[in-house]
């Protein structure tokens, strides 16, 4: 009797078992009963297994079909996400694993809105309207996190919440165990401890970028993480400490890229980083550092390939000589530091000694001139060299030789005005070649081997200054026999459009290929014209050495006393028919060139100023005095861009004398002074002192929201200037047909 009541009971528990599994598989299957009638919404795209509703600005989550597995809901008007509104989805509740609820203005989540989603993999809640000091609010955003424990979470996107202090209370309930990557970009985190990051055992990137972050605890660790990006928070000091104090071990063990760029860090620290051993990627670029580091300070990192060490021209004063050591890096960033690299006490001799495995190397923007380039002859296993805008005024004929294995060479935006071939031989493998944004009036022809040109790609000559003589014959006739080969119809890059000639006057702007110089031939009359030319010009040249030799000591005086003599005769009488010609002069040192050309004069004609500049607007053969005082005193405004350079540039001294002489007649707003970095009191002239008592400089800084400041304020000081009547001076000012910036 007992085993029968026992075979029945098991009976009885077996077919309630059966019914309870057969209730859920109805509850949650995705193709039955109503589904099979569930079409695409009307506001929305679907493809396949997707659904898309992005910019439709719902206010509710429509009924999806069975079957999808993506379902983007982004830029919609859902204000509160509650489980009514997640029950729509109960055709996809098996299916679906990518789930983007991106700026859906959400600011209230029921506590179990996500219970059912248990194949999710991927949700995105990122710029919703979480209201960060609202305890209530970020209870919702926690609440409805934990119900996603059910679900097999990859991904969470929580960028622009606006999430203050750390990141504890918003993972209270949520275990995510199978995360791999968490993004919190763009919030307002003040702290952060990985211990509560503890239960994530398999979180591989972790996405901190752009928060307030200033103080950091790292002894917890996270064992599994590869990517850890820190960078544009407000760590100033080194912490963050990923090696431990006592054992000198980490438990960041697999850590592969860590970006700590656009911080404050002043002082880094190499002890606290010498422990991560699987450390390929490091960027510190757009800190305050005044010195790399110490010696040996990257000697530890053993996997490390990639070093960034780029954009600190306000701060940067040194590198020492084995601070760069390292037996495995092979690309290495120092670009946009502003560092001499003739001085030794701001380079070292053998900084890239100690560099056996590098084969890419970025050193733009800093000064190298002639004799800086000597410090790079060690590195012969370059592949990629970047030297954009470091002051060169001519290659040496043996440099490119100690690189044999070069395929890619950038020497853009610098002053070469002229080279050899010799200067590229050697170069059997170099694929892209670019020598743009020069000073080079008469190239070569071919301006390189044959070898090279066999193995060369790309080849960028543009915006060089072409004298359209008959020189240029040669060149021309060279270009097209190249064009004429089928492999290499596409080698020369911005070719014809960027090839135009700058001299003669006559042929400026002329494109190149258009050209057709005059006659060229000599006949015998020119020749020996030529010559009592020549034996005139030595006579002349011998008659007036000593008077040159004098006005060369005393040429100061002498300019400025030639600038206030027409300074009176203009004073006297101003003729109506005399115009302006430009919206603002440039007064610069040649050293801060780069910063003028690429940053001020761009973005000054991108909006419609015209501006002289020396660099481009001199006209050859007339003095630079004289060049000076006609210019300013054709130009509406004057910016001075004062610097350490502008301060111990004697030419800069006289276009300030002549400008401020120029504003006591249009008053002290014709002069603009920028102030590009700090400058000590005791460097400046008593002229410039006088000019900050008068006048308060527009400040450049290297954050893009101050820069933000820097552009709308130098802009309406020229604005102001411009649109000034000007008649009181005698001028007539004509209408050069370029727009204000408002």
């Amino acid at each position: 009797m007992g085993l029968r009541t026992f075979h029945l009971k098991s009976f009885v528990i077996t077919v309630i078992l059966f019914l309870v599994k057969k209730l859920e598989t109805v509850q949650v299957s995705p193709c039955q009963g109503d589904c099979e009638r569930v079409m695409c919404p009307t506001s929305c795209d679907c493809t396949n297994r997707t659904v898309d509703c992005h910019g439709r600005n719902l206010t509710y989550i429509p009924r999806i079909p069975c079957g999808i597995s993506y379902l983007n809901l982004s830029n919609s008007n859902i204000i509160k996400l509650s489980i009514d509104e997640t029950n729509n989805l109960t055709c996809s509740f098996e299916t679906l694993t990518h789930l983007s609820l991106r700026d859906c203005k959400i600011t209230l989540f029921d506590d179990d809105v996500f219970r059912n989603l248990t194949q999710l993999e991927v949700l995105d809640l990122s710029f919703n309207n979480i209201v960060s000091h609202a305890e209530s609010y970020l209870h919702s955003l926690a609440r409805s996190l934990g119900s996603l424990n059910r679900a097999p979470l990859r991904t969470l996107k929580l960028d622009h919440l606006l999430i203050q202090d750390g990141v504890n209370g918003i993972f209270k309930y949520f275990e995510g165990r199978n995360l791999t990557h968490l993004s919190m970009r763009e919030n307002q985190i003040i702290q952060f401890e990985d211990k509560d990051l503890e239960n994530f055992t398999k979180l591989i990137h972790l996405d901190l970028h752009s928060n307030w972050i200033n103080k950091i605890n790292l002894s917890s660790g996270i064992q599994t993480l590869k990517l850890f990006n820190l960078s544009h928070n407000q760590i100033n000091i080194f912490p963050p400490n990923f090696c431990d104090t006592k054992t000198g071990k980490t438990r960041y063990k697999n850590l592969t890229n860590l970006d700590l760029s656009w911080n404050q860090i002043i002082l880094p620290y190499s002890p606290n980083w010498n422990c991560l051993i699987a450390l390929e990627t490091l960027n510190l670029s757009k800190n305050n550092m005044e010195d790399i580091t110490g010696n040996y300070s990257f000697a530890n990192l053993t996997s490390l390939k990639s070093l960034i060490l780029s954009e600190m021209h306000s701060t940067m004063r040194k590198i020492r000589s084995y601070a760069l050591q390292s037996d495995s890096l092979k690309y290495l960033d120092l670009s946009g530091n502003g560092l001499n690299f003739e001085d030794y006490k701001e380079v070292a001799d053998n900084i890239f000694d100690r560099l056996p495995q590098l084969t890419s190397l970025d050193v733009s923007y800093n000064d190298f001139a002639s004799v800086g380039v000597q410090k790079l002859t060690v590195l012969s296993n370059l592949e990629k060299l970047i030297m954009r805008g470091v002051y060169l005024r001519q290659l040496p004929n043996d440099f490119f030789g100690h690189f044999p294995n070069l395929t890619y060479l950038d020497l853009s935006r610098n002053k070469i005005e002229n080279f050899s071939v010799e200067a590229f031989q050697g170069l059997t493998k170099l694929e892209v070649l670019n020598i743009s944004d020069n000073l080079v009036s008469n190239f070569p022809a071919p301006p390189f081997p044959e070898d090279t040109l066999k193995s060369l790609k790309k080849f960028d000559f543009a915006y060089n200054y072409f004298q359209c003589d008959c020189d240029l014959l040669e060149l021309q006739d060279w270009i097209n026999r190249v064009l004429s080969d089928p492999s290499k119809t596409h080698v020369f890059s911005r070719f014809p459009d960027d090839y135009w000639c700058y001299t003669p006057h006559s042929l400026y702007r002329m494109p190149l290929k258009d050209v057709k110089p005059a006659d060229c031939s000599i006949n015998k009359n020119q020749l020996v014209l030529i010559v009592l030319c020549v034996v005139s010009s030595v006579s002349v040249c011998l008659v007036f050495t000593v008077f040159l030799v004098a006005s060369y000591i005393y040429r100061w005086e002498i300019k400025f006393l030639l600038h206030k003599m027409r300074q009176t005769r203009r004073d006297g009488y101003h003729p109506l028919t005399y115009t302006f010609e430009y919206n603002t002069y440039l007064a610069y040192a040649e050293k801060d060139s780069a910063w003028v050309i690429h940053d001020l004069l761009k973005e000054l004609e991108e909006f419609n100023y015209y501006a002289y500049i020396r660099d481009r607007n001199s006209v050859p053969g007339v003095a630079r005095c004289d060049e000076i005082v006609d210019n300013i005193y054709k130009s509406k405004t004057v910016i001075l861009v004062l610097s350490k350079n502008f301060m111990a540039c004697q030419w800069c001294t006289y276009q300030l004398n002549v400008a401020q002489a120029r504003a006591v007649k249009l008053g002290p707003h014709f002069l603009i002074p920028v102030l590009l970095e700090g400058i000590d009191s005791k460097d400046m002239k008593k002229s410039v002192q006088h000019l900050f008592r008068t006048s308060k400089p527009i400040e450049w800084a290297r954050q893009s929201t101050k820069n933000r400041l820097f552009w709308s304020e130098l802009k309406t000081a020229l604005d102001a200037e411009i649109n000034h009547d000007f008649e009181e001076t005698g001028y007539q000012s004509r209408d050069c047909g370029y727009a204000s910036l408002t």
